[in-house]
């Protein structure tokens, strides 16, 4: 067993996970979420059909046939665009609160449904607010309380009071926490749906004033961008592993913004920082994330706009990425 969970059963933490995580093996339930409403820009739609089309291509091509056939078929999670949408966008804070709630809540019955069959969930977006959702579903699938790793230059702590845009996108994990407009918060069932200390953040580096507040006020762990650098990319993802075997979660839901990349590696999505991870230190991070034997039930894989790189090398490298945290044999990203 490795390190950090030798670490958290010294300490008497109750780390016993049946299963193992899902990331390297057994069937994956890719799960299109094509959402742009949260985000209130055109692109992220289009980001699941060249995900699954990308990894199964890949996958069906390499010539590995147990690897293929890890793929279920795919379920599509219909999202209703106003007529009118794009007139609206921009307009008010939680302009779309409506579909994009309905359209979360169609989501979460998804993934409870694919965990709860023993496959993992994997939510290809799509904008982040789906991520209300997923973790919605998650939680109503586990067995106990659900950790939560979370991959982003936003925390997405925002409620409609703090937040400078009024998008839904920055206010999904928050909404998960149980902070936030009733329709986001109760999804899937009423209140929060993981605990504060049972998040990591990884990678924040664009944090608005009251997310920083919320993180303060509830011990939300987090590592920035920087410090994550200066601690080291593969020790500091340990560090927030350790933190949840330490914890004695009973599930654990991914969810991976592209945008915690530097944008100079992945331009393709909407809202860019630069100061993210390098091709090669993402590469470490999700090669040492599949090797966990943590219990990962559930991942997103978000904000993905083609519409911003129209050459197709973020879709690209979205892919080997994906393939990479999902334990591809011999993934090279570096």
């Amino acid at each position: 067993m490795i390190g950090e969970i030798e670490a958290a059963t010294a300490t008497g933490a109750r780390v016993e996970w049946g299963g193992g995580s899902r990331l390297a093996e057994g069937p994956v339930r890719p799960i299109a979420m094509p959402l742009w409403l949260g985000a209130e820009r055109r692109g992220a739609e289009m980001g699941p059909r060249l995900l699954d089309d990308g990894l199964r291509d890949r996958w069906d091509g390499s010539g590995d046939e147990d690897l293929a056939r890890r793929l279920a078929p795919t379920v599509t999670v219909p999202v209703e665009v106003p007529a009118d949408a794009a007139d609206r966008l921009h307009r008010r804070s939680l302009e779309f609160l409506g579909p994009v709630a309905a359209a979360c809540d169609r989501l979460a019955a998804e993934v409870a449904s694919a965990v709860e069959e023993g496959a993992l969930a994997l939510v290809l977006g799509g904008d982040h607010a789906l991520a209300a959702g997923s973790i919605a579903g998650a939680a109503m699938a586990a067995r106990g309380r659900l950790g939560v790793l979370w991959f982003d230059t936003h925390p997405d702590l925002n409620t409609p009071a703090t937040s400078p845009s009024g998008h839904i996108h920055g206010m999904s994990l928050a909404a998960a926490l149980g902070t936030g407009v009733p329709a986001l918060v109760d999804l899937g069932r009423p209140g929060p749906k993981v605990e504060a200390a049972d998040v990591c953040l990884l990678g924040v580096r664009d944090i608005d004033p009251g997310e920083a507040d919320l993180i303060g006020e509830r011990g939300i762990w987090h590592l920035t961008a920087a410090a994550w650098s200066e601690r080291g990319i593969v020790e500091g993802l340990d560090d927030a592993l350790a933190h949840l075997a330490a914890r004695g979660v009973e599930a654990v839901h991914v969810s991976f913004d592209l945008d915690v990349l530097d944008p100079a590696v992945l331009p393709g999505t909407g809202t860019a920082v630069p100061g993210g991870l390098t091709l090669r230190e993402a590469g470490r991070v999700l090669r040492r994330l599949a090797a966990w034997e943590g219990p990962i039930r559930s991942v997103d894989w978000v904000e993905l706009n083609p519409e911003l790189d129209p050459g197709g090398r973020s879709a690209e490298t979205a892919v080997a990425l994906l393939a990479t945290v999902l334990g591809e044999p011999g993934a090279d990203v570096d």
